[in-house]
């Protein structure tokens, strides 16, 4: 099998824009600025997004183009062809945005959203270009093929997913979903990158199952970390009356307790995969970052649960989740490789 170092490049790239994408989206739902932009792809209808209410408020004498949008009446207004607006608001010649009842305009909330867009659109092109030389050199290394086109696939799912995401006012399950696709791709990146990477010296077979169990364990609870901050989210927008500090407590499903509990069986898991390491003197590359990252993450569960969700910790907390992922992850493909 042929190691190619163009690929390993790009999926490194890919897999940085990736992480990118990911830090971007967790800011945009500790803000609250997943729909800072009502519409999808463009935003109010523009490439690049109004910084002002005055550029969605209809005037006398002002140019609009099919498809841009203002805010009247309580309404966002999209403009049905291109024109100049005479000295009365005209209904003839634009259409009531109807694909959610979400009416508002913040300036912060929409570039947030924006360059959320932006950093993902980007992580499009080295994806594109992975597909491309890999499928190119298929005949010397067919699961590079496989693996770059189905992360190519996935891409594009999670970018019409994003599309039904906005389209639904934040539908709850699609925001589950768009969130372990991102994983799946990181996993699919990870492996590649292994794939033409030299194979260091192998594991023993206890430590590469502990490292097995523990992945899976952290992908139910990123799984779990999804649910609850869904409910999290349902709470502080459904009751007023309901302070951050307050919402754990409030919200009557299991999925925030399982979620908490289940932290306790990573650390066991963790702790276990510690022993066989030190028993089988296993050299897991990044290792040491590992069990810091989990031990910090940790940490920062207990800072989210105890003080309120403070909204800066909250991406810090799924950005964790992800590296934590990723550490456990690549030696894992790694320990497949053959030297």
């Amino acid at each position: 099998m042929e190691r190619n170092p163009l690929v390993r490049r790009l999926a490194t790239i890919s897999l940085v824009l990736i992480f990118l994408v990911i830090v971007a989206g967790s800011v945009v739902r500790a803000t609250g600025s997943g729909m800072g932009c009502p519409d999808w792809p463009q935003c109010f209808g523009y490439a690049i997004p109004p910084t002002s209410i005055e550029t969605l408020t209809w005037a006398p004498s002002k140019s609009f183009q099919e498809g841009q949008m203002i805010l009247k009446d309580g309404n966002f207004w999209v403009a049905q062809v291109d024109f100049t607006t005479a000295e009365d608001f005209n209904t003839m010649n634009w259409a009531v945005f109807t694909k959610h009842d979400y009416n508002i305009f913040n300036p912060v909330h929409t570039w947030i959203e924006y360059i959320n867009r932006l950093i993902g659109a980007l992580s499009g092109l080295p994806v594109l270009a992975l597909a491309v030389v890999a499928v190119a050199r298929s005949r010397k290394n067919w699961g590079n093929s496989i693996l770059s086109v189905g992360v190519l696939i996935l891409l594009l799912f999670e970018a019409w997913l994003g599309k039904m995401v906005v389209d639904g006012n934040l539908v709850p399950n699609q925001i589950t979903i768009h969130m372990m696709g991102s994983v799946a791709i990181v996993l699919l990146l990870l492996a590649l990158r292994a794939r033409n990477t030299k194979a260091p010296a192998p594991l023993p077979r206890p430590v590469r199952n502990g490292l097995l169990f523990l992945l899976l364990l952290i992908v139910i609870q990123i799984f779990l970390g999804t649910q609850t901050r869904e409910l999290v989210d349902a709470a502080l927008g459904h009751d007023a009356a309901v302070s951050r500090l307050n919402v754990i407590p409030s919200i009557e499903a299991m999925m925030p307790k399982i979620h908490r509990s289940f932290a306790w069986v990573i650390l066991i898991a963790t702790s276990f995969l510690y022993y066989l390491r030190k028993k089988h003197q296993a050299a897991v590359p990044g290792f040491g970052a590992l069990i810091f990252a989990i031990g910090l993450e940790w940490t920062v569960g207990v800072v989210l649960y105890f003080l309120g969700l403070p909204k800066a910790m909250q991406p810090v907390h799924l950005v964790l989740s992800i590296g934590i992922l990723a550490s456990i992850s690549y030696p894992l493909f790694l320990s497949f490789r053959k030297p």
